[in-house]
This record gives C-alpha cells, sequence and structure tokens, in this order.
C-alpha cells in the first residue's frame, strides 16, 4: 500500500494532475464495484421496481408454512405458551417468511424490526406478535419473549437466497456473514433452556424458563473468567458485551459487520487505472505541443 502511494504521488501528471488522478481513480472505482454480483443484482431489483413495479414475491411457500405447522406443534407438545415470540438469524435465512408463516399458524401479527434503531431497548408492546430481526438477540433483553427462534443458515445459503430474492443483494459484498453468524450464534447460546431442534429445518428454538432466560447473567460471567482481574465492564451495552467475549473488542451497530476489506481489490485496480490513465493524458499533451 506505501509503495503504490508513492508511486501516485511520484507520478508527473502537469498542472492539477492530482486531481486529475483522484477524479479519474474516482470514475474507474465507481466502474468496478458496479461490477460487483450483489451490487450488479440490487440494482436490477430497484430497477425492474421502478420501470415495471416489480416487488418481491412475498407469497408463503409451503416450506415455511411447513416450519411453522412444527414449530405450533413442539409449543403443544411442551404446554409452552406461544403470544411474544422472536426470531432472528443472518440476512438472507428466511426470518420474514417464517415470521408471516408463525404469524398465519398461530393467528396473531408480525412485526419486521428493519426500520427500528436497534440499538436501542424497544418495548414489544405487542403481546401476541412475532418479531423479527437480525440483530435481535445480541441487542434486547429476551426475557419478555415466551420462545426465540434462531435460524442456524450455514452463510452460503443465506447469500445465495439474498442474491436470488435481490432486494438488499448488495449486502453479500459489503457485510462480513460469518461474524454476524457468529456474534447472533452466541446471543442464542447464551439464553438458559434447552434448545430445541426444528425436524428437517436449520431453526432452533428456546422457551423461556420460569426464572427468565438468564443470558446476561451467563455473558457476565462468561466476561468475567476472561478477565485479568475477574471485573466486568459496566459501561458496555449487551452487543458490545458480546463481540467482547467473542471477538475479544467492543463493538456495536451494524456497521460493526461491515468488511473493511469488501472493495479493496476494485480500490487498487481504480488507483493502476487511473495512474495509466493520466500519464497517457499527459503524453498525448505533450505530443501535440
Amino acid at each position: 500500500m506505501g509503495s503504490l502511494l508513492k508511486s501516485i504521488l511520484e507520478t508527473k501528471t502537469g498542472k492539477g494532475g492530482l486531481a486529475s488522478l483522484a477524479v479519474s481513480a474516482g470514475i474507474f472505482f465507481l466502474k468496478n464495484v458496479l461490477k460487483k454480483k450483489g451490487i450488479k443484482t440490487n440494482i436490477k431489483f430497484l430497477t425492474h421496481s421502478l420501470l415495471r413495479h416489480k416487488t418481491e414475491d412475498k407469497s408463503l411457500r409451503n416450506e415455511s408454512l411447513r416450519q411453522a405447522n412444527a414449530i405450533k406443534k413442539i409449543a403443544a407438545n411442551h404446554n409452552a405458551p406461544f403470544g411474544r415470540v422472536a426470531v432472528d438469524g443472518v440476512p438472507g435465512s428466511g426470518k420474514s417468511s417464517l415470521a408471516r408463516a408463525l404469524a398465519q399458524v398461530m393467528d396473531i401479527k408480525n412485526i419486521c424490526l428493519d426500520h427500528q434503531n436497534m440499538d436501542e431497548p424497544l418495548s414489544f408492546e405487542e403481546s401476541a406478535a412475532i418479531y423479527e430481526h437480525h440483530r435481535l438477540f445480541r441487542t434486547q433483553d429476551m426475557d419478555c419473549f415466551d420462545a426465540i427462534i434462531y435460524i442456524d443458515q450455514p452463510v452460503n445459503i443465506a447469500k445465495q437466497n439474498i442474491l436470488k430474492r435481490q432486494r438488499g443483494a448488495y449486502l453479500v459484498d459489503i457485510m462480513d456473514f460469518d461474524l454476524m453468524k457468529r456474534i447472533g450464534e452466541k446471543a442464542f447460546s447464551l439464553a438458559d433452556s434447552q434448545a430445541i431442534s426444528v425436524p428437517d429445518s436449520f431453526l432452533k428454538m428456546k422457551f423461556r424458563p420460569d426464572k427468565g432466560y438468564g443470558d446476561m447473567a451467563n455473558l457476565a460471567g462468561e466476561l468475567r473468567a476472561k478477565s485479568s482481574d475477574g471485573s466486568v465492564k459496566t459501561d458496555l451495552n449487551k452487543e458490545q458485551q458480546i463481540f467482547l467475549s467473542v471477538e475479544g473488542v467492543a463493538k456495536k451497530g451494524f456497521i460493526s459487520y461491515i468488511n473493511p476489506q469488501a472493495y479493496k481489490q476494485e480500490l487498487f485496480s481504480a488507483l493502476l487505472d487511473a495512474m495509466e490513465s493520466v500519464e497517457k493524458g499527459s503524453r498525448g499533451k505533450k505530443r501535440w505541443k
């Protein structure tokens, strides 16, 4: 990286050369990014939505209904309440489809939290509803939920699903799905209660114990054990504490899952192409003098 920057600074591009280089690099970088599969797919979806009024297919599939009925049966077999339920999983894992199917099968509301500020505590006022979000378990108090459902779908399948549905396909390029999944798995595992697997699916669920899930107490115990002096920082929120336990650093917010290397190759390629373009332009001007 240092040698590349040095080459850029030493490039003889004449008056205003660096400005021309910056503009040229920006154009090449934009072209490179637009070639990325996720970006191309998302643009295709937006274009079709605007020009042809095409929207995402939200019809309930047989698989989602099968899973919802299986969950209903499990709840009945455990004689467990099923009023307020939380669904979590990485983007593309099928949270929305499952939540809609559960709402239909259980005859309760379906509430998507995509436009909510997950960095703040939410109230979950509806007592009979399915709440879903990809950062739900790691940011919110789970004791208000009768049951929690985690979709433990492999990352590669989730990415394929996103590209297939097209909406939000840019996430495939910029998000660290593996990190997102590690933090989500930890948030689910911290909750007390036996994990119940839904047959023929990636779904795992837990019912709230009488004394609550105890996830924060379990998390504090983990951090205390890992601390050199046995102390726990009290100024960190839930997501930061889970990050600290799993990754060794306290982070929070959606931006924490952005892959900083996402467009590294595209940037380097743009810089090199820009240098070559500006140099050619400079040589051309000299020939015409």
